[in-house]
């Protein structure tokens, strides 16, 4: 399962041949990085030019066409992640612990997935993915009412 999360992206200029240097993240886990300049459309290869990359790890492997929007939707999901779920007890070390589920998450709230649905989903994560012993159940059917609740933005170019 690839691990991809959206970053907030600047280009810094010209990197080594055939390749642009970019500023992906922010605070602590700001990092630059080359990127391959094909995989920035043209006008976004301009110093200063920012966009929502979305990376493996510190790979960027493509441009976010929805890029506010999804920076948004992961940003409020990792929060109720963070507060409200926090199955290892990280969350105030590691903020973005949890972005690997984001992305299914949200498929999960754009289906209309009932609380019990999602409570499930995050149970597997527990023990399937963690290997840990899962949460009781009624945290895990408040976490999903939590992210139920969230007023995400739509999409326009969902990826």
């Amino acid at each position: 399962m690839a691990f991809e999360r959206r970053l907030e992206a600047v280009v810094l200029g010209p990197g080594r041949p055939g390749q642009v240097k970019v500023t992906l993240g922010r605070g602590q886990q700001q990092f630059v990085a080359d990127v391959p300049v094909e995989l920035l459309p043209p006008l976004l290869r301009l110093p200063n030019s920012e966009f929502v990359a979305v990376v493996n790890g510190r790979d960027l492997l493509r441009v976010e066409p929805a890029g506010r929007a999804w920076l948004t939707i992961q940003n409020q999901i990792r929060n109720v992640l963070n507060s409200d779920w926090d199955p290892i007890g990280v969350a105030d070390i590691v903020e973005d612990e949890y972005d690997m589920y984001i992305g299914h998450i949200h498929s999960l709230l754009m289906k209309d997935t009932s609380e019990q649905d999602l409570a499930e989903y995050l149970s597997w994560v527990e023990l399937e993915r963690m290997g840990l012993m899962g949460t009781p159940m009624d945290q895990r059917l408040r976490v999903a009412k939590n992210l139920q609740n969230l007023h995400l933005p739509p999409l326009e170019n969902p990826a």
